[in-house]
């Protein structure tokens, strides 16, 4: 096993204090995003145990192969590569197209007019069945190498794919899942897609000032907005509830109030299980 990295920040939680926990964990979910790894334990009833975060500094470039090694390698819920039914990559190079439209290499080129994309990159692309759509995404090839040896028999998704399953019909919906530096937002009208992205932030103004603005650019009142949130650490509580203040009555993504710093990343959890499991 490898040595654990020293300048990465963990954060553990578990559901009970028991002692066989870890020999519980029958499923476990992965998110991956630029700087972070969510690994959630679930149960043979599906269950959510406990879920393990593991995070590096800002100061650090994303994607850093030796972070992503290092944890895929000693993360003990990551220890049964067959247990792992899912991994969801989060990339901030993204772009959903119309199923109408959508044309692979086509698409792989207006990717790459939108963001730098590096020839080596990989580029995948993923059905959004319930909104009619291509989710196309790139990440580093190394990372998504990585990602195929270690989990062959994972199902490969984007972060937020959850975001986009089924959901209860509601005016003017918007799903956030809060990270260490992006935001990622998507909001609905009923079932029609307005728009999906990556918001990066410092702080809780930052998400409400690109939210809002989003908004007035596209004639939406951000006052009706009906706001869930989920996030990727307990870390992000506090962004959570200072969001609050812009969004009254704030929610946690399955529609319930949030009551603790980790109630965020349980539904997380629990919702990207529900997409593979």
């Amino acid at each position: 096993m490898a040595a654990k990295n020293i300048n990465a920040f963990e954060q553990v939680y578990n559901v009970r204090e028991e002692e066989n926990l870890l020999a519980r964990v029958a499923l476990v979910v992965c998110a991956v995003t630029q700087r972070e790894v969510f690994v959630a334990g679930f149960s043979i009833a599906k269950e959510l145990l406990t879920i393990h975060y593991t995070t590096y500094n800002s100061n650090r470039p994303v994607w850093e192969l030796d972070f992503f090694e290092q944890v895929f390698a000693s993360e003990p819920l990551l220890a049964v590569r067959e247990k792992v039914k899912g991994v969801f990559v989060g990339s901030v190079k993204n772009l959903i197209v119309p199923d109408e439209l959508y044309n692979e290499a086509v698409a792989a080129q207006w990717l790459q007019r939108l963001f730098f994309i590096e020839r080596t990159d990989a580029v995948a692309a993923f059905p959004l069945g319930n909104d009619k759509a291509m989710y196309v995404q790139s990440i580093p090839l190394y990372m998504a190498e990585l990602i195929k040896i270690n989990f062959r028999k994972s199902v490969v998704l984007p972060l937020s794919a959850y975001q986009f399953g089924e959901r209860p019909a509601q005016t003017l919906h918007l799903q956030l899942c809060v990270g260490s530096s992006h935001t990622v937002a998507t909001l609905h009208n009923y079932s029609q897609l307005l728009w999906h992205k990556f918001i990066d932030y410092a702080t809780a103004e930052d998400i409400a000032w690109a939210i809002r603005l989003h908004c007035k650019e596209n004639y939406i009142d951000a006052n009706k907005l009906n706001v869930t949130c989920n996030a990727l650490s307990a870390a992000e509580y506090d962004v959570v509830q200072g969001l609050s203040a812009y969004f009254p009555h704030v929610k946690a993504g399955n529609g319930l109030t949030i009551h603790n710093l980790w109630d965020p990343a349980v539904t997380l959890a629990n919702q990207l299980a529900e997409c593979v499991l």
